[in-house]
């Protein structure tokens, strides 16, 4: 054994054996990595950088610009209705059946009428909505009559679980006589659930009819009220 040596005596530090061959002290790992210069750590960080950024999809990468974001979809709002309506005729020229006064400018009741209806509108989805609607009425009792109803309808649906909506048609009467009236309807529905609903509708109508002994054109002005089902539907943008 060397007295006096100059190395000091520490795992860190190489010592000579009893032979006077210097043994290296045992590095870490941490120590390892400590030593490596600083570019190499650089070249390493940059390499893993650039394998994660060439393994995602290319589409994820896309999505990253503003000008690749679609644009939305138009927003549609669809409604079906099953109503059961009665009416009164403000003028009955005609002496037609259920007259409730005794001259035929006295009111008079029509028979109970079955009502299908249906239509599609644009919009803003909590605001005002703009379409078409489509209305077919038939008689439940007394002759039989078919009145086909086309129009336009604004829908407001913001109010939910109320929907209010209003329309203009131009009543078509196929039978027994053909004939084409005026219509103003509004009405209003109660959601239960997210798509099916109370509604009902108030409905003023304007016919004109055949001449009688006193008159040459009748003027028929008539008010109904017609509740039951809606189904609603919207294809969100």
């Amino acid at each position: 054994m060397l007295v006096g040596s100059p190395y000091p005596w520490n795992r860190d530090a190489a010592r000579p054996t009893s032979g006077g061959t210097l043994i290296r002290p045992r590095r870490t790992a941490a120590a390892l990595r400590a030593s490596k210069p600083p570019a190499v750590a650089a070249l390493r960080a940059a390499t893993t950088a650039a394998c994660l950024l060439l393994a995602q999809p290319a589409d994820a990468q896309r999505r990253r610009s503003a000008a690749d974001v679609p644009e939305p979809g138009t927003y549609t709002h669809m409604v079906a209705s099953a109503s059961v309506g009665d009416s009164l005729r403000f003028n009955n020229p005609f002496r037609l059946s259920n007259q409730l006064g005794d001259t035929g400018e006295s009111l008079s009741r029509t028979p109970v009428y079955g009502n299908l209806g249906g239509a599609a509108a644009w919009g803003e989805p909590d605001g005002w909505q703009h379409g078409a609607s489509l209305q077919w009425s038939r008689a439940l009792a007394g002759l039989p009559q078919h009145v086909v109803t086309p129009g336009y309808i604004i829908v407001q649906g913001g109010w939910r679980p109320w929907i209010a909506y209003g329309r203009v048609g131009l009543p078509v009467v196929l039978n027994p006589d053909w004939n084409i009236g005026g219509e103003l309807g509004v009405g209003g529905a109660w959601l239960l659930t997210a798509g099916l609903g109370l509604n009902a509708e108030v409905i003023g109508d304007v016919f004109y009819g055949a001449a009688t002994w006193e008159k040459g054109v009748t003027t028929i002005p008539m008010l109904s009220l017609q509740v039951g089902l809606i189904a609603d539907y919207e294809v969100l943008p």
